[in-house]
């Protein structure tokens, strides 16, 4: 049915993929359809005819020739009613030839004609959001052997299902049955790897890079990696405790201080450098202590406290910072009252003591009982045990006292003491008084020290619990274990027969004996001679064997070493695989499991590790364990289920109450009676109290237990070192500090009070100074203060860091590993990133494109056709491949051979004949010298790591040319083309046998200067640093080709940024990842020599210039103005002076005078005509003075010689009055009205009264 379009689309397919081999088509998920059983017993195709063959004509049977049977997938939208023609929307599959009639796929497990599990699976992939609806047709097919002409005839059945499914793990199982054919088959759809939902179109990818740090949860949410915080969880969490304020991080768990502060947690200040006796508060400060001053604080203002220089009572007085004077007492002088003049003037010697001048200075006679230099220091006469009889003995001031015991007396209790006078003796003849004692003669049927007992009663005879019978002559005690005498009052030492073999040490107890046995021995006599194996030196549950003086341990599979205490790794000695983040496969000789499935341990004993992709994890913690490793026990005690003071003691998924004296039960709630050991002797009567008990005596009992006749008080009286006194029908117990209750047997401050245990350890103590600390997972110790090393043994592979926590780890791989433990060698070529259809071969941390022909560069995107080959060092390369060369890269292109231009220098190398070094990291063994050299000493070596006598250098067939620069370590020479870089390394990390050669070559090795050294020959020199032994300096160049100097510097600036980028990198070298500071010297640039600054100084000078120039004109110009307005002034009309300016009309009168005088005014006639350019120049500097409104000049005649004198040059000024105008007056000179004549005049005349000429 779809033969025709399967042909079709294969032959596309085939076109596509010769055009676009390169590419890689991502569906977002696949539809799966999983046959388990196919069942044609009859082998009869969907139209009743034989598959291969004519029915027989016995019983019209197919013959034993089966169906060769295939099957087609058809996967379309959702259809009510289904066609079985047209497109397959969503996709479809054809399988090949998989079985016959009958076949069964079940677990993969084959039965019968049956395949394997993945034969029966059918996939079609799909790059569009599932949904959800779909119709699937399976059609089971018969390939033709020649049969039938017909290719639709060959249909076997033909399966229609449709519904709707959701993409997960769960199977559909789906039934399908006919007349003589019967399909079973299960379907589900799932998403493609980072593809999430019910319609696999949510997409999360897990990331650990700059741009985030986070992975994927099943429902496709991100969750951040430990460590890391915000949406995109690209920042990093800083160490707990870190300044918010002074530190920084850009790693998880980094406290990196900024600028003036340090410490672990960046809270403390750098205080200004030189600081000796000062704090500070912010950076730099300098804050002096008490009694300190100066810049430093290094002045000791109170140098007299401090040192105490004055002697012999002289007085100390401060005077400048460390500086003093001492005023000496009478009969001392020098600078510390040092040299004596007439000591004996200031009465040294006390307590009576006489005073004599020596030449050192002073010298004292004590009188009896005093002592020392001045008789000052009493004298011991204890010192000599003057007490005789046990006494003892006071000291007292000259003198001493003597308190004796109670049977002596005197002085130094000599005398005895007659006991006697007291009468002691109840029924007793008399009373013997003996040295120290005394004795009495008791009554017949009376015995004791005082004749105090009946011999015939056995009441209060027997002592320490016996028991007594009445005989014939008396009574006789029955005593209990351990005690013997006429009494039961001998404790019996059960130490007298050495029991103890072996050179045990015996010790008897109140019931029997125990022995201290030495090393070696045990048992309860030290008979048995002690296992190596008891108690067990074999770790993590290995069983030890007893050997003659040792033992052996058999270690699990994990690990190894004397006492199994070392984690073994696999991957050293066998061949590993890695099955996924957590877990490797490792070859075993074990016949019935020939692979060893190893689990990662990151998630500690108490979790077990899940693989996530990407090389991710995540742990499964079993009951009463959280945290992300399964580090952390639930706190079971947070409820504080104990009572009573009790300890809780936190367990796994339980607790465990450690209860105080007093009290019993899981809960410390029932209070322990201390009656139920029936403690009260003779007949007394017990009383239970809280942690103790009271015995209430009958007959005259006495005693805690009433035990005694004689006294309420013996040595187990008080517990606890408490002093017992006897007050007559009671006791009283004194009991130590720390101790309280009727007989000292309660704690009053426990020890666990000052919670000495740390890090929430669990304190279990009582009264003293004993206490025990219950430690939480990961710390140990007296007091829980060491954090366990979860990093020993050393847990992470392939040179990963391992950082430890408190009960647990992590380990930071190196670039290229990832995984719990680093044992993941990433594959770089997963993301396929060469092209042009080029081979991709994996390495560490990186990948190489093997370049079909035609093409080059690092991924082969470069085209550069087809080429010559080359002929280099008597190889023969391809045009266009690449090629390592010592310590450069090279590449042919087209015949001519391109390399790098790196100065390698000679290759460090392992003398064959020297001693074995310690082995060196993986990382860092060199290679051995190329063919044709051999490894020669060199005596020029520089070791930066001893010990470096095994290291040579590889021989060279010609010498080295020599390098001729200034541009050389340690030399302080920096020119536009030579920079210095100081390297700083953490000593202990860099391994053993490491020389600066080594240092160098591995700089001269990396990649990137390689990149670097394209065009130009790069040089490296490295010397250990003059300045500090931890470092060394590297002197890097290029060799001059003729460039600009700036072009020089911008490339070695370039040159060295290169560098130091690539050293803050991540390496898998041993030796660099022990650098931890760079510093770097460049020649400074100097600043660009610019014009504007110039220029524009000239253009400010310039007009400064000009506006000086401008005032002064200005100046000059009003100068003149005034002086032509002071002329002006001394031309007067009617003997009143001119005024300098008119000032504005007073009211609209003196405007109409005005337009009256222009009105009426005209020329003058006459002689004056002459006079009229200089009327009207004056006329015109009037004007120019700014005086108001004036009439138009006027041509008028002079009346003389005088007027002209008085007119100056006879210019006409107009007056105005505030008085009423007069009627016109004509002259005989001319027939017009003079009214406006001299009117501003009159003006002038308001302002400038009686001032005349």
């Amino acid at each position: 049915m779809w033969n025709n379009l399967g042909k079709l689309h294969r032959f596309s397919l085939v076109c596509l993929l010769l055009t676009l081999c390169a590419e890689v088509s991502h569906s977002t998920g696949y539809f799966e359809l999983q046959l388990i059983s196919v069942e044609n017993p009859t082998g009869q195709l969907l139209n009743g005819d034989c598959c291969d063959a004519e029915p027989s004509a016995a019983d019209g049977h197919c013959d034993a020739d089966e169906c060769d049977t295939y099957f087609k997938v058809c996967l379309k939208e959702y259809q009510t009613e289904v066609a079985t023609k047209g497109t397959c929307t969503y996709g479809s599959e054809t399988t090949k030839v998989i079985g016959g009639n009958t076949f069964q796929f079940k677990g993969g497990q084959k039965s019968g004609q049956n395949r394997n599990h993945d034969t029966g699976k059918i996939l079609i992939p799909f790059q569009f959001a599932w949904p959800r609806a779909y119709t699937v047709i399976l059609e089971a097919w018969d390939r033709d052997n020649g049969t039938h002409s017909n290719d639709e005839e060959l249909l076997i059945e033909r399966s229609i299902h449709k519904g709707m499914i959701n993409p997960g793990d769960e199977k559909q199982a789906v039934e399908y049955k006919s007349s003589f054919t019967s399909l079973e088959y299960t379907i589900r759809v799932r998403c493609d790897e980072n593809y999430y939902g019910v319609k696999c179109n949510k997409v999360c990818r897990p990331r650990d890079d700059y741009f985030g740090h986070y992975v994927c949860d099943q429902l496709g949410n991100r969750g951040c990696m430990e460590g890391w915080t915000r949406p995109d969880c690209n920042t990093a969490i800083c160490k707990q405790g870190c300044s918010l304020e002074h530190g920084t991080c850009s790693v998880p768990g980094e406290c990196k201080c900024n600028y003036g502060w340090q410490g672990p947690l960046c809270d403390e200040c750098l205080p200004y450098p030189g600081c000796v006796h000062g704090t500070c508060n912010e950076p730099w400060q300098c804050t002096c202590e008490k009694n300190w001053g100066g810049l430093l604080c290094d002045k000791d203002l109170n140098y007299c406290g401090t040192n105490r220089p004055c002697k012999n009572g002289g007085t100390c007085m401060n005077t400048e910072p460390d500086e003093y004077n001492c005023a000496c007492p009478d009969g001392y002088s020098g600078k510390n009252c040092e040299i004596a003049e007439h000591a004996c003037v200031s009465n040294p010697c006390a307590n009576g003591g006489t005073c004599h001048e020596v030449p050192s200075g002073f010298e004292c006679h004590c009188p009896a009982g005093w002592s020392g230099p001045t008789c000052a220091k009493d004298t011991d006469e204890c010192a000599s045990s003057p007490c005789a009889q046990g006494g003892t003995c006071v000291d007292m001031e000259n003198g001493f006292e003597c308190l004796c015991p109670q049977q002596w007396t005197g002085k130094t209790c000599q005398i005895d003491v007659n006991e006697c006078a007291g009468k002691p003796c109840l029924n007793a003849y008399s009373c013997k008084n003996l040295i120290g004692g005394y004795h009495c003669t008791c009554f017949r049927g009376w015995v004791g020290k005082n004749c105090e007992i009946n011999v015939n009663s056995c009441h209060g005879q027997c002592q320490n619990g016996g028991t007594c019978k009445k005989v014939a002559r008396g009574y006789l005690c029955v005593c209990q274990t351990g005690f013997e005498g006429r009494h039961c009052e001998v404790q019996r030492s059960r130490c007298t027969s050495s029991p103890c073999r072996n050179g045990g040490r015996c010790q008897a107890l109140i019931d029997g004996f125990m022995c201290e046995c030495p090393q070696g021995f045990a048992g309860a006599t030290c008979e048995v001679q002690n296992d190596p194996c008891s108690p067990n030196p074999c770790h993590n549950k290995a069983q030890c064997h007893s050997l003659v003086g040792d033992f052996y341990c058999s270690c699990p599979d994990d690990y190894e070493g004397k006492t199994c205490s070392e984690r073994k790794d696999h991957c050293k000695t066998n061949r590993c695989q890695v099955i996924d983040s957590c877990t490797v496969a490792v070859a075993t000789n074990d016949t019935q499991k020939r692979v060893w499935h190893i689990s990662s341990n990151v998630c500690g004993p108490h979790g077990r590790c899940i693989s996530l992709p990407a090389g991710n994890f995540s742990c499964s913690c079993e009951p009463g364990f959280t945290g992300t490793y399964c580090h952390e026990n639930i706190n079971d005690c947070a409820s504080s289920p104990c009572k009573n003071r009790g300890t809780c003691i936190d367990g796994i998924n339980s607790f465990q109450c450690v209860c105080p004296n007093g009290w019993e039960g899981n809960l410390c709630d029932v209070d322990v009676n201390e009656c139920n050991r029936n403690p009260c002797q003779n007949g007394g009567r017990c009383v239970d109290l809280l942690n103790d008990f009271y015995c209430n005596c009958v007959d005259n009992w006495k005693g805690k237990t009433c035990h005694s006749r004689e006294s309420q008080c013996d040595s187990t009286t008080c517990s606890n070192g408490g002093t017992c006194y006897d007050h007559g029908d009671s006791f009283l117990c004194s009991c130590p500090s720390g101790w309280g209750g009727s007989t000292c047997n309660t704690a009053k401050n426990s020890t666990c009070d000052s919670r000495p245990c740390e890090n929430g350890g669990t304190c279990v103590g009582g009264g003293g100074d004993a206490f025990t600390c219950i430690c939480k997972d990961g710390w140990e110790g007296a007091t829980c203060a060491q954090n366990v090393n979860d990093c020993n043994p050393h847990p992470c592979y392939n040179g990963g860091l391992c950082v430890d926590g408190v009960n647990w780890f992590r380990c930071e791989c190196a670039p290229g590993f990832a995984g719990p433990d680093c044992r993941i060698n990433i594959d770089e070529c997963q993301s396929s990133p060469c092209a042009e259809g080029s081979t991709c071969m994996d390495e560490i941390n990186g990948y190489r494109c093997v370049c079909p022909p035609g093409y080059a560069g690092p991924r082969c995107q470069k085209f550069i056709g087809l080429g010559k080959s080359c002929r280099h060092a008597g190889l023969q390369f391809p045009h266009g491949s690449r090629w390592d060369e010592e310590c450069n890269a090279c590449q042919c292109v087209n015949g001519n051979v391109h390399c790098s231009k790196v100065r390698c220098g000679r290759r460090p190398c392992l003398l064959p004949k020297a001693p074995p070094p310690p082995p060196p990291p993986a990382d860092s063994t060199p290679p051995p010298c190329p063919g044709g050299h051999e490894c020669v000493e060199h005596q020029f070596l520089t070791c930066f790591s001893p010990p470096c006598h095994q290291w040579g250098v590889c021989s060279t067939p010609d010498p080295p040319t020599p390098v001729h620069t200034e541009c050389e370590p340690n030399s302080g020479y920096l020119d536009n083309s030579c920079a210095r870089i100081t390297l700083i390394f953490k000593k202990d990390k860099v391994p053993q046998g490491t020389t600066v050669e080594n240092i160098c070559s591995e700089l001269r090795y990396l990649p990137v200067t390689q990149t670097l050294a394209e065009e130009r020959a790069l040089l490296i020199l490295c010397d250990l640093s003059y300045s500090n032994s931890d470092a060394v300096e590297v002197a890097m160049s290029f060799e001059q080709d003729g460039r600009s100097s700036d072009a020089d510097r911008g490339q070695i600036q370039k040159a060295a940024s290169s560098i130091i980028s690539a050293l803050s990198k991540r390496h898998n070298s041993t030796v660099m990842m022990a650098v931890v500071e760079v510093k770097v010297e460049m020649p400074v640039e100097p600043p660009p020599v610019g014009y504007l600054v110039p220029v524009l100084c000239v253009v400010f000078s310039l007009l400064w210039i000009f506006c000086i120039v401008v005032c002064v004109w200005w100046t000059r110009k009003r100068k003149k103005e005034r002086e032509r307005a002071s002329r002006s002034e001394d031309a007067t009309v009617n003997n009143r002076l001119e005024p300098p300016r008119s000032s504005a009309p007073k009211d609209n009168r003196d405007k109409d005078i005005q337009y009256e005088c222009k009105k009426l005014m005209g020329p003058c006639d006459g002689a004056e005509g002459e006079e009229e350019g200089e009327q009207e120049g004056e006329q015109e500097e009037g004007e120019e003075l700014g005086m108001g409104e004036k009439c138009p000049a006027l041509k008028c005649p002079t009346a003389g010689a005088q007027d002209k004198g008085l007119m100056g040059k006879g210019g006409v000024v107009c007056t105005s009055r505030s008085a009423p105008v007069k009627a016109p007056h004509r002259t005989v000179y001319s027939p017009k009205d003079n009214r406006c004549k001299n009117l501003n005049a009159a003006q002038l005349s308001e302002d400038i009264k009686d001032h005349y000429v």
